[in-house]
């Protein structure tokens, strides 16, 4: 059996303006004007994580119980940025410019299996997660290049292993 391994992973930026839906995201929204794969630095955290869960017990259970509630997952992204900051083409300007002022509401989309290169279609499978993002911290080391680090707060909606309509 073959591992599925990087660089087969896209993740695309699309602000809450575009309408996308994330139970039948649509692959015409996924464009290389969004794609911000490049620009991601790998360790990146976009996932699901443990849901929330109530743990109240009936006089009849003689064990403890746990319902989960609420889901949960996380976004933290470094990413490569442009020494010269006026720099708009390049996959690491697109990136600064999604995110240098904070707040942006939208959806972080990730495909695996496919290099990023490759462009969404309909079928393909990805997850959905609604962020907002915070302000974007600087990474500066005397060896290293310039990066900037965006946590993303949840809003809400997360959507896994859903398929591209068209």
């Amino acid at each position: 059996m073959a591992k599925m391994m990087s660089p087969n992973t896209t993740i695309w930026w699309v602000p809450e303006s575009a309408n996308l839906n994330p139970l039948a995201p649509s692959a015409a929204l996924l464009t290389v004007a969004r794609n911000i794969s490049c620009a991601v630095v790998s360790g990146y955290t976009l996932n699901a994580t443990d849901s929330d869960v109530d743990d109240s017990t009936s006089i009849c259970d003689g064990a403890n119980v746990e319902l989960p509630t609420f889901y949960n997952y996380e976004a933290n992204i470094t990413f490569f940025r442009d020494s010269d900051l006026v720099t708009t083409t390049t996959d690491y300007a697109k990136a600064f410019n999604f995110f240098k002022t904070g707040r942006s509401i939208g959806w972080l989309v990730r495909r695996l299996g496919y290099p990023s290169t490759t462009a969404a279609a309909v079928g393909h499978v990805v997850s959905v997660y609604k962020v907002m993002s915070d302000i974007s911290q600087d990474v500066v080391s005397d060896s290293g290049p310039i990066q900037f680090t965006v946590p993303f707060a949840q809003q809400g909606s997360m959507n896994l292993n859903v398929a591209l309509v068209a």
